[in-house]
């Protein structure tokens, strides 16, 4: 006779992964039901223009994915199911009543566990299975995929994927990241994945708060961002004169900027302070204006507050000097 707690188990077992079937139905389900009211727009007579095409082609591709997935999760049902066998009711009797049918999934595994406080569920914007490509943006953000209360993968891809992308996406980890110690096989692990809720959290402006706390050397840029300096300086002028005078520092330094070609913007700031910023694809020239810039505020008594950059080709003082004094020296013609 098998074992009672053993066979409590395995049923505990069956109900998670029904869980999943269920959630596997409802999905296929909401496919069907969006090709088929693609295909009513067209029997109304709809003009069927390239947008409805490629609208329908993606509802088609869904119905056939989820399908699959329907497929997957019933032979992954059937399977847990197959090892209940018969339950002996006086055998159970003296055993712990079985615990609510509610699946709750393992720890997360290590590499997982950093999701910070904000990634909690219900705090972050939720993502539709399916959205058009012309709205996926430059960059990255971190997707969140969670079953229940259980965030079971994290994964960056450009803001504006939808969640099917990002699920398959997520699912190519679960060999490495299935929790193995507890007993999660690669299977229930992708399983997880393929019926989450994903959520989007877009931790740029974290990332760039981080990143100015680097050395320039670490520093590095986002996708799709030009090599920037930014510098930030006051006037040591009395309170009357220094608003004058900082707008014709910021004329001088748009001058010294030009002189390589460059182009410099301008942000205040707090009291009489400007911010200077100056982006290029030209990373020795960014270098080079820097160096003309500090010596142009040193010239005309301003002070520098702050500076900050990234990208940038950082030239030595001392040998920017030599060189120009080199290029001087040199003959002419």
């Amino acid at each position: 006779m098998a074992d009672p707690a053993t066979q409590i188990a395995h049923l505990n077992k069956a109900v998670e992964f029904a869980h999943y079937l269920a959630k596997g139905a409802e999905r296929f389900i909401d496919a069907v039901n969006a090709r088929d009211a693609i295909l009513v727009r067209i029997d109304d007579g709809e003009e069927v223009d390239e947008d409805l095409e490629a609208a329908l082609a993606r509802a088609q591709e869904a119905v056939g994915e989820f399908a699959q997935g329907l497929r997957s999760d019933i032979y992954e049902f059937k399977k847990r199911a197959d090892r209940i066998g018969t339950v002996d009711a006086q055998a159970a009797a003296p055993a712990a009543p079985a615990p609510s049918p509610t699946p709750v999934g393992p720890a997360v595994p290590s590499e997982q566990a950093a999701a910070p406080s904000s990634a909690q569920p219900g705090s972050l914007a939720e993502v539709p299975d399916y959205l058009p490509a012309a709205q996926r943006g430059a960059g990255l953000v971190t997707y969140w995929l969670w079953y229940g209360k259980e965030c079971v993968s994290t994964v960056r891809m450009p803001p504006g994927t939808g969640a099917v992308d990002v699920r398959n996406e997520a699912a190519k980890g679960a060999v490495i990241f299935c929790d193995r110690a507890r007993g999660e096989t690669p299977i229930e692990h992708t399983t997880k994945i393929m019926h989450s809720t994903v959520k989007v959290y877009d931790d740029r402006p974290a990332q760039e708060t981080m990143r100015r706390d680097l050395p320039f050397e670490f520093r590095g840029l986002f996708p799709n961002e030009l090599p920037f300096l930014e510098l930030t300086f006051r006037s040591a002028e009395p309170e009357s004169l220094a608003d004058v005078h900082v707008r014709d520092i910021a004329l001088g330094l748009q001058n010294v900027a030009l002189a390589e070609g460059l182009e410099v913007s301008f942000r205040s700031r707090e009291g009489a302070q400007r911010l200077v910023h100056i982006e290029s694809e030209e990373r020795e020239a960014i270098g080079r204006v820097e160096l003309a810039l500090k010596a142009y505020l040193a010239e005309r008594g301003a002070e520098l507050v702050s500076e900050f950059g990234v990208g940038y080709v950082r030239l030595d003082p001392n040998q920017a000097e030599a060189e120009a004094e080199s290029e001087a020296e040199r003959p002419k013609g």
